[in-house]
Parts: C-alpha cells; sequence; structure tokens
C-alpha cells in the first residue's frame, strides 16, 4: 500500500510540474480564466515578467502609436505618408512597393521600461536609431531606399516591458 501511495505522488506530483511548464510556456493570449482562490499544488509563483499581460503590451504600443501623432485622415497624403504601425519586439515590418532612390524620414517612438533599437533597411541603405522608452520624444531617422522595399525593424533586450511604433513619410513633404 505505501508503495503505492508513493507512486501516486509522485505521479500527481510530475503532473502539476508538466501541467505549470506547459502553461507558463503556451503564450496564450486568450481571454484569461477567472481565477480561482485555491493554490495549485506544486506550481511555483509567479514572478512580474510571467504577469505582464497581452492587453498589456497592446496598451504600451498604443501609447507608442499615441507619441507619433495622427497618422490617418484626409492630411494623411497630404504631409508624404506612406506607412505606419506597430512592431513586436523583436520584429519587423515590411513594404513592397516603395520606389528605389525614395528619400524617407521614419519617425519611431517606444513606451514602456527599456530601450529599442530601431532599424530602417533598404538594400545596402540602413539606419538605425537606439530609443529610451523613458523619453515619450518620438526620434526620426532618415533613408533613401536603394530596393522596391523598406523593413522597418524593432529589437530590445526588455521585450515583455516596451511597445513600439513607427510612421514613415516621404522625406521632401511635412
Amino acid at each position: 500500500m505505501h508503495r503505492r501511495t508513493r507512486r501516486t505522488t509522485t505521479a500527481l506530483a510530475a503532473i502539476a510540474v508538466l501541467t505549470a511548464v506547459a502553461t507558463a510556456c503556451s503564450g496564450s493570449t486568450g481571454t484569461p480564466k477567472a481565477s480561482s482562490s485555491k493554490k495549485t499544488a506544486g506550481a511555483p509563483p509567479t514572478s512580474p515578467a510571467q504577469r505582464v499581460s497581452r492587453p498589456n503590451h497592446e496598451q504600451l504600443d498604443d501609447k507608442a502609436r499615441r507619441l507619433l501623432g495622427s497618422t490617418s485622415g484626409p492630411d494623411a497624403d497630404d504631409d508624404g505618408f506612406i506607412a505606419s504601425g506597430t512592431l513586436a519586439t523583436p520584429g519587423q515590418n515590411l513594404d513592397e512597393t516603395i520606389e528605389p532612390g525614395t528619400a524617407l524620414r521614419v519617425e519611431v517612438a517606444c513606451a514602456g521600461e527599456g530601450t529599442v533599437t530601431f532599424t530602417v533597411v533598404s538594400g545596402t541603405a540602413r539606419a538605425v536609431r537606439r530609443v529610451n522608452c523613458a523619453q515619450s520624444v518620438p526620434k526620426g531617422l532618415r533613408v533613401t531606399t536603394a530596393e522596391p522595399h523598406l523593413a522597418v525593424r524593432a529589437d530590445s533586450a526588455t521585450p515583455e516591458t516596451v511597445g513600439a511604433a513607427y510612421v514613415v513619410r516621404r522625406a521632401d513633404r511635412g
């Protein structure tokens, strides 16, 4: 009887650990379930990094986008507007509709805690800017496209605590 209880306890502990690991590694962005007052046996306490939720990250992206100002509406084409968006970190957005030789002004912003390194690449043309997310001031990069595409990349050592956004405009306008 003692052996059976020991095996059962070992099996239950293994299942609890595997469940905790699978849940932590799943990266699920679904709606969280109502919290339970019962604690799972064997589950480790959550760290601050694990408590960062996807909606919080989306709020950081929205804050970064707002730092760049309005990028839509009737005057978007008047100021040389080409593209805008938010970026996952690490992440990249690619625009394949830009003609080679186009002079561009790329404004970047980030929100949250940490820094983001923005890289704008078109063929051999490249511009890099590191931005401190605690400073709520957009930064600019200039690049002239060398190929018919433009990649805007963002990278951060603390991707879970930053949001990133960009706006691309023609440099000869606005």
